[in-house]
């Protein structure tokens, strides 16, 4: 029996591939995304090709949620829309404090008020910066310990700020709704879709450009990257967790922890760039390592398919035109 999902942020990296492999399944799905950040045409020719059950909705969460859905029912709500971006956070902390924050609580009472089976709330890998720069969390880092933010006079922690806001509100809603409340804290998603200012795409413009000698800031620093296909699997698999009735917080991401310029030295080969590496400081405030314990998610039966190297190898062929994605 299919289902019917609600979907928000569905423009984005994530969103848009977590509905496609709702469609895929055969759900029924309704989306919500303002576009500001583009992706809206890829959701209406995806909707083209799913007649019937792909809805298209343009509207800004953070101004309440659109009347084209405010009577519908769902069997679950995934909300992924928001403000995410190290420029734009800290050139913008109000913005994305506001909208965050606003859109979450729009969600939440909707789902106060109609309650479906279960609520997944992305949050952000950025609630554990804090603790893992002063020494406190272990690495791999898994779902139970605490959460902070170092300053929140720095416009950077806005961010982190608002998604542990919004696992809490998340958590205190579901007190007053029947939901399966579900969070997961994601970590260094990336696809052929990804905008241009974050690690991987930056690579493959400068390999474009063939810049040499070839920066790479923080090049001594290290993440876990996940690519989006297999983010949007995990999810799948958390919203069945929330409709059988488990509640909890869990990480997306991957355990394979890859040095920057590890990655950097993948874009060139990949782009037969030849070029040298020039180390430069990391942005400030960026953490040293960021790797997830991932056990809680494999016991749900997650392992990722796509290869770091096979995706990248997808983002650098989808900058070129061709886009073929991995096997699946």
């Amino acid at each position: 029996m299919s289902a019917r999902h609600l979907v928000t942020g569905a423009a984005g990296l994530i969103g848009f591939e977590l509905t496609r492999q709702l469609l895929d399944m055969g759900d029924e799905v309704f989306v919500v995304d303002d576009g500001r950040k583009g992706g809206l045409d890829d959701l209406d020719l995806l909707a083209s090709e799913h007649p019937g059950r792909l809805h298209v909705v343009h509207g800004d969460l953070a101004r309440g949620i659109p009347l084209e859905i405010a009577g519908t029912t769902f069997d679950s709500i995934a909300h992924l829309a928001a403000i995410v971006g190290v420029q734009i956070v800290t050139d913008e902390p109000y913005r994305t404090i506001e909208a965050n924050l606003r859109s979450t609580l729009a969600v939440l009472d909707f789902a106060i008020a109609h309650s479906p089976r279960t609520v997944l709330f992305a949050s952000s890998s950025e609630n554990y910066a804090f603790g893992v720069q002063r020494g406190w969390l272990a690495i791999p880092t898994g779902e139970d310990v605490p959460l902070g933010i170092e300053d929140p006079k720095l416009p950077r922690w806005s961010y982190a700020a608002s998604k542990i806001a919004g696992e809490s509100a998340l958590f205190s809603a579901a007190r007053l709704a029947k939901f399966t409340p579900i969070v997961a804290r994601i970590h260094n998603v990336y696809g052929p879709r990804m905008g241009p200012t974050h690690v991987v795409p930056e690579m493959l413009a400068r390999c474009h450009a063939r810049v040499d000698p070839f920066p790479v800031a923080g090049a001594d620093q290290t993440r876990a990257f996940l690519y989006a296909e297999d983010a949007a699997r995990a999810l799948i698999l958390l919203i069945g967790a929330g409709t059988r009735g488990e509640s909890g917080v869990w990480n997306v991401g991957s355990s394979v922890e890859t040095r920057i310029d590890e990655l950097a030295r993948l874009c060139l080969c990949i782009s037969e760039h030849d070029a040298a590496l020039e180390a430069r400081p990391a942005p400030p405030g960026s953490v040293a390592r960021r790797v997830p314990d991932v056990r809680k998610l494999a016991k749900l039966g997650f392992a990722p398919r796509v290869s770091l190297e096979d995706g990248v190898r997808a983002c650098w062929q989808a900058s070129l035109g061709e886009a073929p994605l991995p096997p699946r």
